[in-house]
């Protein structure tokens, strides 16, 4: 349904998606609502919601595209252009500059990576198909482009501390099933994640005797 290109392997060294198509947003049910506003998070819709529930489970943001608001069917993670101009969902008007990392499609950027989505491609009543993103963008990238542009957001306060990579996979999967169970709606069996991935892990070896004797 969309192409995925990194151009920037360097400040995102992998990125996942999934389709759920035949999405009907509406409310939450109550228990949902309930959770978040225990968890100091304001419902919104049950898509919305989804995102924001499955990133306190597992400390790694993700993101909620309208699929029909992602022109020319792509989505290009790159450096902003020098003074390139988009509205995030906080209805401010931002002045890119070359150092921020965005989410692109094929006629500009539809969100800061890492800090915020954009108005352009936000869930809204009539979304039907959600394309969610589980990336990981490395964590100074993000530290100055949230504070260049004075945005602290759930999203910026976990990526400028590291998320975990492992998890993208099982991140897509919890969310599309959700999406499924509480919007209605059907997930595709196919998620994508492009790019080299972050640098190996490395082995601690720990000896049970060791760990006795501590």
């Amino acid at each position: 349904a969309v192409k995925i290109r990194i151009d920037d392997t360097e400040r995102c060294p992998l990125y996942g998606a999934a389709l759920v198509e035949g999405v009907k947003v509406g409310p939450s049910p109550l228990g949902v609502q309930y959770r978040l506003e225990a968890l100091g998070i304001r419902a919104i819709s049950n898509v919305v919601d989804i995102t924001n529930l499955v990133m306190m489970k597992f400390g790694h943001p993700i993101h909620g595209f309208d699929l029909a608001r992602i022109r020319g069917g792509a989505i290009v993670v790159r450096r902003a252009t020098e003074g390139e101009v988009m509205h995030t969902l906080d209805g401010q008007k931002r002045s890119l500059v070359a150092d921020d990392l965005v989410i692109a499609d094929a006629e500009g950027a539809v969100a800061l990576a890492g800090v915020m989505g954009g108005q352009g491609s936000e869930i809204q009543d009539d979304t039907s198909a959600v394309l969610v993103e589980c990336a990981y963008f490395t964590t100074r990238g993000v530290r100055r482009t949230s504070r260049r542009h004075g945005l602290h957001t759930e999203s910026s306060h976990r990526f400028e501390r590291g998320v975990d990579p492992g998890d993208t996979r099982s991140v897509l999967e919890e969310t599309a099933s959700l999406l499924c169970d509480l919007a209605g709606g059907t997930a595709g069996d196919t998620y994508v994640i492009e790019g080299p991935g972050p640098d190996e892990r490395s082995t601690v070896v720990l000896r049970r005797d060791k760990m006795n004797q501590l």
